[in-house]
């Protein structure tokens, strides 16, 4: 991608506020030392204070997917919401990552769940379908203290100029190495090729290897859609991304159909490094104690710059929930910087711009997101992922010529969205 994208370094912690009660959703503040600014019908809150949350409420989270580390921060803040908010009933389900979108949008019209936490993977389908709340009247809220959240995570939590989402983390893919198996990182796609034996690369995971596909593109200097959303990956680049990975496995490379295969070789010594988000820092960092570094992509043959699409993970709220009110105010104890630190420690880089994470993995992803390329809300991007990832697949799979394969799938793309 030749257009330069700069982001806020986005960085760490959370806190989940649970309990129990009756099915009445109400919030109740405490005397507390400064104001408290409303507006519409949700309360929020100055920085030294926030109401006591009572009533019911149904989240979701799929963190269970990526490991231990993930879910047990999770739950530790879910106890620590608890005890916060001891009138606050709250029903969690983990939820397998691959099914929670789709389990979500044939659930919503029921009011089920509340809420979710997620990626922004479905964010302007979703919205556009008017399956979930429109938090606008957040924003002013989430720029202030104490949630300081940064203008690149709330832009790409807006869809047609409404917030959507309520931003709680970024996500980027950079790569993971073991520090014993290379002593440096690999720089360039030259270095990639001559030490393919020692990396790994997801290609497929359930449709996602569009998504880890990504950042490749840059590297060649090729670009998906132009801000009207028409394909332009005909343009160059893309296929040269393809051709990449079908080199790069004949080389000796490691191609994975999920990212649980590379974390599992990577811990037992069968690959030196691989490309993965922050989600793995956790279980990764304890697995390797001291062996464990991550760095950036490769630059291309032409110096094109790795670019990772990066977004922000967050709440959502079904926009058929009779709980609407209490599912924000719960966000946004959630958010409270004390609370977001115990995700941090566990690999989240949280879209509060005035927090640091401790962990050195944690603040190697957080110098590397600046680079990222933030995720596109256009509705053309919906018809990216599965015609791209049948390209990915056909060139890897089937020997389908990179270029063939990028020419349908931008046909397709085109087609579908009804651009010429």
């Amino acid at each position: 991608m030749k257009r330069s994208y700069r982001l806020t370094s986005l960085l760490a912690g959370l806190i989940f506020v649970v309990s129990a009660c009756g099915p009445a959703a109400t919030t109740t503040a405490p005397a507390t030392t400064g104001p408290v600014a409303t507006t519409g019908p949700v309360a929020t809150v100055a920085a030294t204070t926030a109401p006591t949350l009572t009533g019911s409420l149904t989240i979701w989270e799929a963190y269970g997917a990526s490991g231990n580390s993930e879910k047990d921060a999770f739950d530790k803040i879910v106890g620590q919401v608890k005890t916060a908010n001891p009138g606050l009933t709250v029903s969690v389900l983990d939820v397998p990552f691959a099914d929670l979108f789709n389990k979500f949008e044939t659930s919503a019209s029921t009011g089920e769940p509340d809420m979710y936490i997620a990626p922004n993977d479905s964010l302007p389908s979703e919205a556009r379908n008017n399956l979930l709340a429109d938090v606008s009247d957040l924003t002013a809220t989430l720029k202030a203290a104490p949630y300081n959240t940064g203008d690149v995570a709330l832009n790409a939590a807006t869809v047609d100029g409404k917030l959507f989402e309520i931003p709680e983390s970024m996500k980027a893919i950079e790569l993971f190495y073991r520090t014993d198996q290379l002593a440096t990182a690999p720089a360039t796609t030259a270095d990639w090729i001559t030490n393919a034996a020692k990396l790994g690369l997801v290609y497929k995971d359930s449709g996602g290897g569009a998504y880890y596909e990504w950042g490749w593109y840059s590297v060649f200097g090729g670009k998906i859609m132009d801000d009207t959303g028409k394909c332009t990956a005909t343009a160059g680049g893309v296929a040269d991304a393809l051709k990449f990975l079908v080199d790069f496995k004949a080389a000796g490379g490691h191609l994975y159909q999920n990212d649980g295969d590379a974390k599992a070789d990577l811990i037992s010594g069968k690959i030196g490094g691989f490309i993965d988000g922050p989600w793995q820092s956790g279980d990764l960092a304890k697995a390797l104690p001291g062996k464990l570094a991550v760095a950036a992509g490769p630059t291309g043959p032409s110096g094109g710059a790795w670019a990772p699409m990066t977004a922000p993970d967050g709440f959502y709220i079904n926009a058929a929930s009779p709980n609407i009110d209490l599912a924000k105010q719960f966000a946004l104890q959630f958010l409270m910087p004390a609370n977001e630190q115990v995700f941090a420690d566990a690999g989240h880089l949280p879209a509060n711009t005035t927090l640091q994470p401790t962990d050195p993995i944690a603040q190697a992803f957080a110098g590397l997101m600046t680079s990222g390329y933030p995720r596109p809300t256009l509705a053309a991007l919906n018809n990216y992922w599965g015609n791209f990832g049948t390209a990915i697949n056909a060139a890897v799979d089937k020997g389908t010529d990179p270029a063939t394969a990028v020419s349908d799938a931008c046909a397709a793309m085109d087609k579908a969205n009804k651009i010429q």
